[in-house]
């Protein structure tokens, strides 16, 4: 592709850097971030002139469920258990080719307008099988996401539900088959539902998939009171232990909600690398509590941000996800600590920073919308998370090409939806 140089823009560079420079010019190559500096001296580049734009990293959705894309607004009232039955009993978790099609490209659309492009799909579909996944890994790259699919796996039956789960065997034979010929079009992991809905023996032999093949694992921990009860009755020790203890723990794990955590088990996740996803919205949605953000930075703990399905949310918007990241923490407890713009940008990309050499994923925001009107330099990023919409974000952008340009969505398979 032929280069593009973002002439004159105001840069939020990201990283540990979110003090606006004004009057960059960003150029991208290949993919890649090129160059950046003021006036840069380009002549085969196309230029767009980016005086009017705020360029940041883009977003990343470490957290959701895509067949729930098609299933918003159920069970209104309902917290965690009730709400699975209602899924459950709704067939979200049995759909068809096309179906699933659907949903993944729905959940794109909305994804690329809040920022986002890449995506973690903890993918449920009963009974689990490599088909499916094929099919979700697809349907992720025609929509244009980078995507990160953790078939979800678990082989104790559900209280919420009556369908039953696959043998350990059958669930260890389906997580072999995944990483060892992964589908095409997406990076593929492994995802156990939780520790509670899986036998040891089953979260040791995906754990120990997962390391023979490099596959990431993908998981949630103690979601809710009673999830965190079950686990400690259980295990007979923090969940966190014990699931080091089986090999789910490390850099290449992932573990979503943490809401009921102590600050014994986030100094372990944060020694042992583990990642924490928090999901704000979906935590308020089923009253499942506040995750404990702030505390998790303050050990250590490597924290990103997921919309978590459209079925507990109910979008797929990082822009509002991140502004609830950022600011329920404050809910009901003023004496808490908080997490910062800086920091809460830092989670909602993933720690990325737009310079020379990076991967050219980036947004650019229109800085003449209500949002960032008279706006003071540090002011950008506090009125980013609090104050821009989705209708602000102009261009859209994933290794180096256009998911969105100009607010048009660019993707073909996009192109029909509203």
């Amino acid at each position: 592709m032929r280069p593009l140089l973002f002439r004159g823009a105001t840069l939020l560079a990201g990283g540990t850097d979110w003090a606006p420079r004004a009057g960059v010019d960003v150029l991208v190559a290949e993919g890649r971030i090129a160059a950046i500096g003021a006036a840069l001296d380009v002549t085969d580049a196309e230029v767009i002139d980016a005086r009017p734009m705020l360029l940041l990293p883009a977003f990343i959705n470490a957290h959701t469920h895509s067949p729930e894309a098609l299933a918003r607004g159920r069970a209104p009232m309902a917290r965690l258990d009730e709400w699975l039955a209602a899924e459950y009993a709704d067939g979200q978790d049995a759909l068809p080719e096309a179906r699933i099609r659907q949903a993944i490209l729905v959940s794109a659309a909305e994804a690329i307008r809040g920022g986002a492009v890449q995506v973690t799909d903890h993918f449920r579909q009963i009974p689990p099988n490599v088909e499916s996944v094929a099919i979700a890994a697809a349907a992720w790259a025609e929509g244009g996401i980078r995507g990160r699919i953790a078939m979800m796996l678990r082989d104790l039956p559900s209280p919420s539900a009556s369908f039953t789960p696959p043998s350990t065997a059958q669930a260890l034979a389906v997580a072999e088959a995944l990483v060892k010929a992964p589908p095409k079009g997406a990076e593929i992991g492994l995802g156990p539902s939780a520790p509670q809905r899986c036998t040891d023996e089953l979260l040791a032999g995906l754990g120990a998939l997962a390391r023979e093949h490099g596959a990431f694992l993908h998981l949630h921990l103690c979601e809710t009171v009673k999830d965190a009860a079950d686990c400690r009755t259980r295990f007979g020790t923090d969940p966190v232990a014990h699931l080091e203890k089986l090999g789910l723990t490390g850099p290449r794990a992932e573990f979503a909600h943490c809401v009921h955590l102590t600050d014994a088990e986030l100094e372990r996740m944060a020694a042992t690398g583990t990642l924490m996803v928090h999901n704000p919205l979906a935590n308020l949605r089923l009253g499942s509590g506040i995750a404990p953000v702030a505390r998790a930075l303050s050990r250590g703990v490597r924290v990103a941000i997921g919309s978590d399905g459209p079925g507990s949310n109910d979008t797929q918007d990082m822009l509002e996800a991140a502004k609830f990241a950022l600011l329920l923490p404050r809910a009901g407890r003023p004496d808490a600590e908080w997490p910062t713009p800086a920091q809460v940008l830092a989670m909602a990309t993933g720690g990325a920073a737009l310079v020379p050499g990076a991967r050219a994923d980036l947004l650019a925001f229109d800085l003449r919308a209500a949002a960032f009107t008279d706006a003071k330099p540090e002011e950008l990023a506090p009125r980013l998370l609090m104050a821009a919409r989705p209708r602000d974000l102009k261009h859209v952008m994933a290794d180096g090409a256009f998911l969105m340009r100009d607010g048009a969505l660019v993707p073909p398979a996009l192109a029909a939806l509203p």
